[in-house]
């Protein structure tokens, strides 16, 4: 029998799953909460089940696994995780292969979906992009002559932190001005909320006590119904994000940014907004060359992307090159 390769998103609030046979396509996809407050004990329990409901009962010949957070340089050990802070300096890799009795590759949760989206999404055909998600944060992987880019360190693509204004709002990762706290549904919601309490022309005015009814989505609604308010957010987020798409093109030359994640609903408003201003912010022969594009895959690319990466160190190309 052959084996099938199992490709799971380990998220803050969901694992992801699915099972992959051995032509690569999706046969059966599933997901569990994730079990907080367990520690690396617990964790380790949750995924191995999961995987066993997923393979049903079939050999598996590995596992990919995605999660948010740092991985070291040989991608066996977490050394930040803002989801799992039980897993940092825990032999992840290891463990699992211990316990399921076939290779794991872990993959950061962002890279994972970039692959997803290069193998079977929006990325097909194109050799080099940025693929990043608009959420309640922003993550990203690189793709460089149609392989991920990791960098020296395992850290490489992290455009949600390229700094769009200096001196700007402060980002959880520590620092200021970063494109994460300017231009993510975090940030739109936290435009959304001061508007709300300062400015009486707009309906956000409504939530000026119930703030946490704000949503990204609310926003963007209101915004194509034509409040000016809700627009010059939209139009506020869309400069941060030329700004770090510009800077990403001048220095690599690179002409293809896939957007996924939750706010990227709202694509159909905010690309024309983010163009517009690339297109001052670029060489004058760069101008029109730069394409934004909408993810196609949606939450399944971090388990397209891990089952990829699995299978490549399952059967690696010839010249011995692992993707």
């Amino acid at each position: 029998m052959k084996k099938c390769i199992i490709g799971l998103d380990i998220g803050g609030t969901a694992i992801k799953g699915a099972l992959f046979a051995d032509t690569g396509a999706l046969t059966v996809r599933d997901e569990i909460a994730s079990r907080h407050g367990s520690g690396a004990p617990g964790f380790m329990d949750s995924v191995c089940e999961f995987v066993m409901t997923l393979s049903r009962r079939r050999p598996v010949g590995a596992v990919g696994l995605g999660i948010a957070g740092v991985l070291d340089p040989d991608r066996a050990t977490l050394i930040e995780s803002p989801n799992m802070p039980e897993l940092p300096g825990y032999p992840l890799k290891a463990e699992l292969e211990k316990r399921l009795r076939c290779p794991v590759i872990i993959e950061n949760d962002a890279n994972a979906a970039a692959l997803g989206e290069l193998k079977a999404g929006t990325g097909r055909g194109h050799e080099n992009f940025i693929f990043f998600t608009l959420g309640t944060g922003i993550g990203s992987g690189l793709i460089l002559n149609s392989r991920l880019w990791r960098g020296e360190q395992g850290r490489a693509g992290e455009f949600g932190h390229v700094t769009v204004y200096p001196g700007g709002e402060p980002c959880g990762c520590g620092k200021r001005g970063c494109l994460e706290a300017h231009s993510s549904g975090t940030a739109i919601v936290r435009m959304a909320a001061a508007a709300a309490r300062q400015s009486g022309g707009t309906v956000l005015r409504a939530y000026a006590d119930t703030p946490g009814d704000l949503t990204p989505e609310l926003i963007y609604r209101h915004a194509r119904a034509g409040d000016e308010i809700c627009l010059d957010i939209f139009k506020s987020m869309a400069r941060g994000l030329a700004t770090a798409i510009a800077g990403v093109h001048t220095l690599l030359d690179i002409c293809t940014f896939i957007v996924g994640g939750g706010v990227s609903g709202a694509y159909d408003l905010f690309c024309p907004m983010v163009l517009k201003e690339v297109d001052q912010r670029v060489f004058c022969s760069s101008r029109g060359r730069v394409r934004l594009l909408k993810a196609h895959l949606g939450n399944d690319a971090g388990v397209y992307g891990a089952s990829y990466a699995a299978r490549q160190a399952f059967t690696p190309e010839p010249n011995g090159r692992i993707v």
